[in-house]
């Protein structure tokens, strides 16, 4: 038996090789070094010491099936020599080096953090944010991913041996999700201002200490007196009047647990429909409630109430408006507006201040149109005119007609007002009669053989409503007038005798 030393060096070892003896090729027996095993063992698949899915990087224009088979690129297969810290998207296979079909596995990768690293340098890798990774349909056998960068060190070699598998720095910060105040695991808050990392011992904006905190620089005080939080909002633009120099949203999520309840009677009774109507049905019922499980129970956002600071100076000035919203799910509605010179309005009329008294009863404080003030319970509304007024009396010449005003809902103090209209038709042509603003009305000669009816109009501090009376029937006219008429037949100046002769009170016919 020959030596080991005499047999042939074989420095590209394969599976199917035997780790000394005859290689695949042939029946020669080979010398295998330990270095070229070792690195055959790391690209080899189910072995490699950064994950189990390993791939070549490849950079020639191949787009053939042997470059389907565990590789990745850019786009344009280029771009050698590139720092993994300017790599932002990749190009996939869905298989690896061992034809193993990763696809299952590297979906569940998104949104979370991994490393690319090249198996013959562990000085050379890459740890990332896999924000999204989709198949490519120009080529369905690669994943287009994209990435954000956390840390890394070196570059991307062409046609070199990478590693892909999922990252925890858990020997540098305890896990992925804690943080680190300072530089020591060890140490906590003291009197000195900090930097916080987290599980990739990357630097954040956030510094702590005991009794100071910062944001990207920016102070937040805790102080035993006078403290102070604020909050900057950087902008390279100028502010306009109106700007919103930021917001600070209250909201909530919540969900309706009788929701799929429904989606499932609904279903069912749909169900019982369409088969005594001879017909089948598709699905089930969980299969519909699932689907629309976002939609009927699911998330539900109302933005219960929104702080504004609303710029309403002018270059050089930091004035602004203190603006207080709320909504029910749709669009904000301004509700109260602290203004730059200090005042504070109300943006609703029939809202308020509520003040309450000595014995707690609450009363708001409104102001109506004419600048009155009052105090009024808050369930206060506008007045409503429940019935309509209602005219009594002789409707004829020279008669009074006398009109009851109707009836009102209105719990602040009220006061009616009433104008007299007349009509030549009783249905429209309504004119206001001067002076007419009693609750009574003297028919003189002017109103026969037409009609009048009266206006009501309720106000009080919060409103007012309108009503009008039924009208009356036409007007009788004296019945001397009438006959006077009668037997002048086509006297020309009718309208004279109308007039002139009201205050004959005597005539004989």
């Amino acid at each position: 038996m020959a030596r080991l030393s005499t047999y042939a060096i074989d420095g590209t070892p394969v599976s199917s090789d035997k780790l000394i003896g005859t290689d695949s090729a042939g029946t020669v027996t080979k010398n295998y070094p330990l270095g070229d095993v070792a690195d055959w063992l790391k690209s080899s698949g189910a072995t490699g010491i950064l994950g189990q899915n390993n791939y070549t990087f490849q950079i020639a224009l191949d787009p053939n099936e042997g470059r389907k088979l565990g590789a990745f690129s850019f786009e344009n297969y280029g771009g050698d020599g590139t720092a993994f810290s300017a790599v932002t998207t990749l190009k996939f296979s869905a298989y690896s080096s061992a034809g193993q079909n990763v696809a299952e596995y590297i979906n569940t990768t998104v949104g979370g953090r991994v490393i690319l690293g090249q198996l013959d340098d562990l000085n050379s890798f890459g740890v990332y944010v896999l924000t999204s990774f989709i198949q490519n349909q120009a080529e369905p056998a690669f994943y287009d991913a994209n990435l954000v960068f956390v840390k890394g060190n070196g570059v991307l070699r062409g046609n070199s041996s990478y590693g892909f598998a999922t990252y925890s720095d858990v020997s540098s910060s305890g896990g992925i999700n804690s943080l680190k105040i300072g530089n020591s695991n060890e140490e906590g808050l003291t009197d000195e201002l900090k930097s916080v990392y987290d599980g990739a011992d990357k630097e954040t904006k956030l510094r702590l200490s005991t009794n100071k905190t910062e944001v990207s620089t920016s102070l937040l005080v805790r102080a035993p007196n006078q403290p102070l939080m604020r909050l900057i909002a950087d902008s390279v633009n100028n502010p306009t009047t109106g700007d919103d120099m930021g917001v600070l949203r209250f909201s909530r999520n919540f969900e309706d647990p009788l929701a799929l309840d429904l989606a499932r009677a609904i279903f069912n009774d749909f169900s019982n429909r369409v088969i005594a109507d001879g017909g089948t049905v598709e699905g089930s019922e969980e299969c519909v409630a699932t689907e629309l499980e976002l939609i009927v129970a699911g998330e539900y956002l109302i933005n219960m109430a929104e702080v504004r600071a609303e710029y309403t100076g002018s270059l050089n000035s930091t004035k602004s408006d203190m603006v207080f919203y709320v909504n029910n799910g749709g669009i904000p509605v301004e509700k109260v507006r602290i203004t730059k010179d200090g005042d504070v309005e109300v943006k609703d009329p029939s809202a308020g201040v509520i003040l309450h008294s000595q014995n707690n009863t609450p009363f708001r404080i409104v102001v109506g149109n004419t600048g009155a003030i009052e105090a009024i319970p808050p369930t206060s509304a506008a007045p409503i005119i429940t019935s309509l007024p209602v005219i009594s009396g002789l409707v004829s010449v020279p008669e009074t007609i006398t009109a009851t005003a109707g009836d009102v809902t209105s719990l602040p103090a009220f006061v009616n007002a009433f104008q007299w209209q007349v009509s030549d038709t009783g249905i429209n042509g309504w004119v206001n009669i001067a002076g007419a603003t009693t609750t009574s009305l003297a028919l003189t000669s002017v109103y026969g053989d037409k009609y009048v009816r009266i206006v009501q109009t309720t106000t009080n501090i919060l409103g007012s409503a309108t009503a009008n009376s039924l009208s009356t029937v036409a007007v009788q006219p004296w019945p001397q007038i009438t006959a006077l008429k009668l037997r002048l037949d086509t006297f020309e100046n009718e309208a004279f005798v109308d007039a002139s002769l009201t205050a004959l009170n005597n005539i004989t016919i």
